[in-house]
């Protein structure tokens, strides 16, 4: 018994050392990745290619410029000293016709080994997001050291141009993106976060389409986030604009923190919301139709009114009303937007499906009935305090 323990112990021992951290690399001998962006290469690398070869060749040649992207890497360095705040990035790049063999090719161009498990940020340059994701959204999902909590977003006009960015106010690489688009920082009615889980989600999903922020270079030091673009299951297919997408978080986020403005009587009055609800249902009328019946309202403050008329009770049950009225006049436009673009981001095809328990049909029917859907909005929004002291 005893022989068969030392054995054992020997065995152990034997295989520890074996398997004693041969992979293991120290922190300072890393450079992590912070922000990840991809960009279609052909317009870049297509330029010089005319007037070479031809025939078959150049053809040949052709087919492979268009299948060209850029992966751009934005990393951190480690220092020594932890007491140092230094704002210091690495950019790097590569061109080559898979994301994989990009990644390969740009470990030759650091001296670390190059880690993704702090990589926060994805964005797709807006003329790759034109194209096709399809690919990158199937590799990061694949890929084991890319957190699936990832945020992820358009860049215009590239990823790599985005990246390049230094905002003043940014103490660590790439983390004002992660502020924003996470809204640990700022909490932007405008911007829509959407992380990597959700956006694979989406792209599988039927009766759902993705939707993702644009981030756009608005300086030389700048970020401008407060647009989106949607998505069919592999390209962007239309752009909604700031007041767009202010209705769709309105739609899709309870207590949305945010103001709007009504003019009752040739004065404006700016209010900020306190509370939001939204909640949407399918009605089929008497006529057979299939109506799409948004309810939404809240709670407001009035802020601003640009005349010094006093505030009074009758007044504020105006203001209630105009508001609520021009909520479901901008709502519905928003609405039939959308609905033209044929794409579904609020997710009222996966609404319909979970209501019918025919699943071989479902689909089918979903299809069917979408072209012809009427929209219906009706809105409660009431302002209860003028916000002055009498």
């Amino acid at each position: 018994m005893r022989t068969r323990m030392c054995m054992l112990l020997l065995v152990l021992c034997t295989s520890g050392m074996l398997l004693a951290g041969c992979q293991l690399k120290d922190v300072d001998r890393r450079s992590f990745v912070l922000a990840f962006g991809i960009d279609s290469a052909a317009d870049k690398e297509g330029g010089g290619q005319e007037g070479k070869g031809g025939g078959e060749e150049n053809g040949q040649s052709d087919r492979n410029q268009k299948n060209l992207i850029e992966v751009t890497l934005k990393l951190a360095i480690p220092e020594g000293d932890p007491s140092k705040r230094s704002q210091e990035a690495v950019i790097i790049s590569q061109v080559s016709n898979s994301i994989p063999e990009a990644i390969r090719l740009l470990k030759s161009k650091v001296d670390k080994e190059i880690d993704f498990s702090h990589c926060k940020t994805l964005l797709f340059g807006e003329s790759y997001a034109k194209n096709n994701i399809s690919e990158i959204s199937d590799w990061m999902v694949r890929r084991r050291d890319i957190q699936l909590i990832a945020y992820n977003g358009v860049a215009r006009p590239s990823a790599k141009e985005v990246l390049s960015l230094h905002p003043k106010s940014e103490r660590v690489p790439a983390y004002s993106l992660i502020l924003s688009l996470g809204k640990e920082g700022t909490e932007s009615p405008f911007i829509i976060g959407m992380y990597s889980y959700n956006l694979r989600r989406h792209l599988s999903e039927r009766g759902l389409d993705p939707i993702l922020p644009l981030v756009e270079k608005a300086g030389e030091d700048m970020l401008l986030i407060d647009k989106s673009v949607l998505l069919d299951k592999k390209k962007v297919r239309a752009e909604l604009t700031s007041d767009e997408t202010r209705l769709y978080n309105l739609l899709t986020t309870r207590n949305l923190r945010t103001s709007f403005f009504v003019e009752k009587d040739g004065i404006i009055y700016s209010y900020n919301m306190e509370t939001t609800h939204s909640k949407f249902k399918l009605i089929t009328s008497k006529e057979s139709k299939t109506i799409l019946q948004y309810d939404v309202g809240g709670r407001a403050l009035l802020e601003d009114n640009s005349s010094d008329v006093e505030t009074t009770a009758s007044t504020l049950e105006e203001v209630s009303k105009a508001a609520s009225e021009k909520w479901e006049k901008d709502i519905k436009q928003f609405l039939v937007k959308v609905h033209q673009t044929g794409l579904d981001p609020l997710g009222w095809g996966l609404r319909y499906t979970a209501m019918n328990w025919n699943n071989a049909t479902e689909i089918e029917d979903w299809e069917r009935i979408y072209p012809q859907l009427e929209f219906r909005v009706n809105a409660n929004v009431k302002v209860e305090y003028s916000g002055m002291i009498r």
